[in-house]
């Protein structure tokens, strides 16, 4: 009994080391998902404003631009967005099996000459694809914590000069929406060609417990572009396309960091949970081993009488 109850005391120093490292780990992931929160939360408003007008121009007929390009969606370029560490709960899980059911789609139609390719943000993204043998283009995961827009313009340059050269006919996002620290849900968002529905469809997402509102469409005929509309429309589109690429990251962030501090938090009060058994335990354990030694002192004592 005496190695039991010893075997059982370092297990539970054992545990309670655990929960330190836990505990530290959940208060490091709470000082993450606020940052990663307050810029989602923060940036919503624009990518609401920026995407209405996407939603302008490209609704309008009159205007052309290689973006605004609809062609037979033979190869497609797949953003995904997942992270570069795990301990954050079923928050990759859930991007694999968005992703999963993408590539299985794909995959069972019945064009021959169709292709995917996938562009990853984390490891875990590139894990993914690499497994279902998807061709992938490039694999970012060096962002920050704390992401700018100007740390994406590698990111968004590929994405767009590949769809413009007509490497792709669309591309698409796979990425997880913020709604609380206890709620979320992975989107699959078309990105290119810009499409009006998406569009609306995005500002929807991304507007949170916002009320929906109507987005009022004007007709761009009555504006004049200057210096000329090429180079209005140059600058204007991919920028507004890159608004939704910075607010998927962003999303996706801050998921990450409350899915982990879910995760940690959950972890500590589970360590909590099995010290409280194994103390028990150990006190039962204990208890047993005086009351066989006092019974093995009374029995010496009585054959010794």
């Amino acid at each position: 009994m005496a190695l039991s109850t010893k075997a059982i005391k370092a297990k539970i120093g054992s545990v309670k080391n655990t929960k330190k490292i836990t505990k530290a780990m959940e208060m490091v992931a709470a000082s993450k998902m606020k940052k990663a929160v307050d810029n989602a939360l923060g940036s919503r408003e624009y990518a609401e404003r920026a995407l209405e007008l996407l939603v302008h121009i490209s609704k309008d007929r009159i205007i052309k631009h290689p973006l605004l390009e609809r062609r037979d969606e033979r190869k497609t370029l797949l953003l995904v967005i997942a992270s570069n560490k795990g301990l954050c709960g079923g928050y990759n899980a859930h991007v694999r099996k968005v992703f999963n059911k993408i590539v299985d789609v794909h995959e069972n139609r019945s064009e021959t000459n169709s292709a995917l390719s996938v562009i990853t943000v984390g490891k875990y993204a590139e894990r993914f694809a690499k497994a279902r043998g998807v061709e992938v283009v490039a694999s970012f995961v060096d962002f920050p914590d704390n992401i700018f827009i100007e740390d994406i313009t590698a990111l968004s340059g590929m994405i767009i000069n590949e769809f413009e050269k007509e490497t792709y006919d669309s591309v698409r996002m796979v990425f997880s929406h913020f709604i609380s620290a206890m709620s979320s849900n992975v989107n699959t968002q078309p990105l290119l060609p810009v499409s009006p529905d998406a569009i609306e469809s995005f500002i929807s997402q991304v507007g949170g417990a916002k009320e929906s509102r109507d987005v009022v469409l004007e007709n761009l005929a009555q504006y004049r572009f200057e210096p000329n509309e090429e180079e209005v429309l140059n600058h204007v589109l991919p920028r507004l396309t890159e608004v939704q690429i910075y607010q998927a990251l962003l999303e996706s962030f801050a998921v990450e960091h409350s899915s982990r501090m879910i995760a940690m938090k959950n972890a500590s009060e589970s360590a909590d949970e099995m010290v409280s058994d194994l103390t028990l335990t150990f006190n039962k354990a204990r208890q047993a081993a005086i009351t066989q030694e006092i019974t093995e002192i009374a029995t010496a004592a009585g054959a010794i009488g």
